[in-house]
């Protein structure tokens, strides 16, 4: 006969263990910041290829001259190593209109702080136009890459209201814009939301001035393609022995090519 006590103890020790068997299930089926994710699931042995690798973004902000393109040159690790010139600093580089056919050259500026950097004083993008990138380098393949200017962003007419402590308007969403970064100023702080986007429409938006320690001064409002929305939500973390998946927006070569779109609103 199992006395009353060692009954206790035999329901005591199998508690135990089911807790134990079901705290290790459910750890064991996390992912740990030091766990590789998602793996690539074929090993795929390519030969390496110097290419161009490139950062544009053109921007329809009313300014001239703001749009860029950066040029760089991939290198092998013995070049890396001994100290090879990463910046292509003589490459042929050619925005193109598609809608109005019109070609701009974008130069190097001779800046030893700004290597690799092209534009083009008089440059102006116009929102709602598509423009294709090509980047001709001496020795390197010819990379081309194409954007499309998403619609300029623009408020609900008479949504924008100040009451109390909030600060509260509608924002028009259109499908060309992938994202919307709304910074609101304050002298030279600002705060700032960032809005995905997959449709037409609206949205609310509300900023609470708590968090600012004077009124606000004025309201940025700036559209992204759906290039430079890939491209800023990419996994930013280096995680050892981790992999990531590569973005890329541009065809024979590597990097990115987008455009944006700015309002600006006086308070």
């Amino acid at each position: 006969m199992i006395s009353n006590k060692t009954n206790h103890q035999f329901v005591f020790i199998f508690f135990i263990l089911s807790c134990t068997y079901w705290y290790l299930s459910l750890f064991s089926s996390c992912d740990l910041p030091t766990d590789p994710g998602s793996l690539p699931k074929t090993l795929i042995e390519t030969e390496y290829q110097p290419k161009l690798n490139v950062f544009g973004v053109l921007r329809a902000d009313d300014v001239k001259g703001s749009s860029f393109i950066h040029v760089q040159k991939t290198l092998s690790t013995e070049e890396m190593y001994e100290g090879g010139e990463i910046f292509d600093t003589t490459a042929v580089v050619r925005i193109s209109d598609l809608e109005t056919g019109t070609d701009f050259r974008f130069e190097m500026i001779e800046d030893t702080t700004h290597r690799g950097y092209y534009y083009n004083a008089e440059f102006m993008p116009e929102c709602e136009h598509r423009y294709t990138l090509e980047v001709r380098s001496d020795i390197l393949p010819t990379l081309t890459a194409e954007t499309t200017v998403p619609v300029k962003p623009e408020i609900v007419p008479q949504s924008l209201t100040v009451t109390g402590s909030e600060l509260r308007f509608r924002l028009r969403t259109t499908i060309d814009t992938g994202q919307y970064n709304c910074v609101l100023f304050s002298g030279e702080a600002y705060v700032e939301k960032q809005i995905v986007n997959e449709n037409d429409g609206d949205v609310p938006v509300a900023f609470d001035l708590a968090d600012m320690n004077a009124a606000p001064t004025r309201l940025v409002i700036i559209g992204l393609d759906h290039n430079l929305t890939e491209y800023r939500n990419s996994t930013p973390l280096f995680i050892p022995q981790t992999y990531h998946e590569m973005v890329i927006s541009v065809e024979n070569g590597f990097g990115c090519f987008g455009s944006l779109a700015v309002t600006e609103i006086a308070l």
